[in-house]
């Protein structure tokens, strides 16, 4: 899916020009990337949810690939001005690739879901279970 390389929205194939910001759509968003000490930080995702965040950072970690989450969210309370930033996913350049990877297998492997069953994904993937099969602890 094509994204906003200014706002960085994802729209459907079909659209080539991002509707608010009227530049044309690319294939991938532009990272950034943070030189630290002894390693360059890259950011590979980014989420509008500290929780989608958490989880993206347990799954690459359960990989094997160190990660950080970079909170940019501006929140002003009481009132709501939308999303005004994102949360960041980092990985280390050498892990770049890798976790990129795994990111796209897993999205692919959520899309394969059927979403009419109750599916129990868990990390090492889809579970099967029986009907008669008792879920939770009585």
């Amino acid at each position: 899916m094509p994204y906003c390389p200014k706002c960085r929205e994802e729209f459907r194939d079909e659209i080539t020009e991002c509707p608010e910001d009227k530049v044309p759509l690319v294939e991938e968003l532009p990272y950034q990337a943070v030189p630290a000490e002894g390693t360059t930080w890259v950011e590979i995702a980014s989420t509008g949810t500290d929780d989608e965040a958490r989880l993206l950072q347990g799954f690459l970690q359960s990989e094997g690939i160190e990660t950080s989450i970079e909170n940019v969210k501006f929140t002003m309370e009481p009132v709501n001005f939308g999303d005004m930033s994102d949360i960041r996913i980092y990985v280390s350049a050498e892990d770049e690739e890798q976790a990129l990877k795994l990111l796209r297998e897993r999205d692919e492997e959520y899309r394969q879901l059927n979403d009419e069953d109750d599916t129990l994904v868990t990390d090492d993937g889809v579970a099967e279970i029986e009907e008669d099969e008792q879920t939770e602890p009585e």
